[in-house]
């Protein structure tokens, strides 16, 4: 191999790579998470009323129809998505729907959860 065929392909490559680590870095989200996010939210706000028919008809319902498609809209980063089962919002979310009644005490405890959440994210996406 000539040394001009071998500096063009280390160039080319060189470029390449960069191309590569530039569309991760910085364009992923716009290709993934914004649709994926406009998926999940289309989906969560179709399947609301077949998944929750057990709980009675209430403001408290409605008020956990937008936490939820508060939480999904503000998903901002694939390490959000990948980090789901992890978030307490979550967990705390299926609990409340498991029975028939939710208290606006439990929707008070949802809201402080996902504002606490949001903060932690904050906080670790800053430093």
């Amino acid at each position: 191999m000539k040394k001009s065929c071998f500096i063009q392909a280390v160039v080319v490559l060189t470029i390449l790579v960069a191309a590569a680590i530039y569309i991760i870095q910085y364009k992923l989200d716009d290709w993934f998470i914004k649709p994926t996010k406009n998926i999940l939210l289309s989906e969560a706000v179709k399947d609301w009323d077949k998944e929750v028919k057990h709980i009675h008809e209430s403001a408290e319902k409605d008020s956990l129809k937008a936490l939820l498609i508060y939480y999904i809209d503000n998903i901002k980063s694939m390490e959000d998505v990948v980090n789901l089962e992890e978030e307490n919002f979550l967990k705390e979310f299926n609990l409340v729907i498991e029975d028939s009644l939710i208290t606006s005490k439990e929707i008070s405890k949802l809201t402080l959860l996902l504002k606490k959440e949001q903060n932690e994210k904050s906080k670790s996406s800053r430093n």
